[in-house]
């Protein structure tokens, strides 16, 4: 599933249990990385409970005037939705078409291969908008 902006990826993340939001104003001199480091370390001594780290939307940081994520990609599940795939080994058989030393059999065959790439590539070129969700 490819996602329209972070927002999106942030509301399904919450939707599935993977995001908490903090409220409380911080500070980005270590506080952030604090808290962060402390939610892993609980997250980790409970064994026994289905529990995994989840991000964490630092919504109040001082002196900011945007919010900070940490922790969006911190699990295989997390980058498999990010990344667009089933598994993450559907993502290494994408890379490896890419990357593939195989040398084409010819000028169609060569032209094939071009046009397969750039069309898996359409979608990686920043996109111009007059207005942005963020400036």
């Amino acid at each position: 599933m490819a996602y329209r902006d972070l927002r999106e990826f942030l509301a399904r993340l919450e939707k599935n249990g993977q995001l908490k939001r903090i409220t409380a104003p911080v500070s980005q001199d270590l506080e952030i990385s604090e808290i962060a480091d402390r939610v892993s370390k609980v997250t980790s001594m409970m064994k026994g409970a289905h529990t995994q780290n989840v991000a964490l939307l630092f919504e109040n940081v001082r002196g900011q005037t945007m919010p900070v994520a940490i922790g969006l990609f911190g699990t295989a599940e997390r980058m498999v939705w990010a990344l667009g795939v089933e598994r993450l080994d559907d993502l290494n058989a994408k890379l490896s078409e890419f990357i593939s030393m195989d040398l084409p059999r010819g000028l169609i065959e060569k032209a094939q291969r071009g046009l397969k790439m750039l069309n898996g590539l359409r979608h990686t070129e920043p996109r111009i908008v007059s207005r942005g969700a963020c400036q």
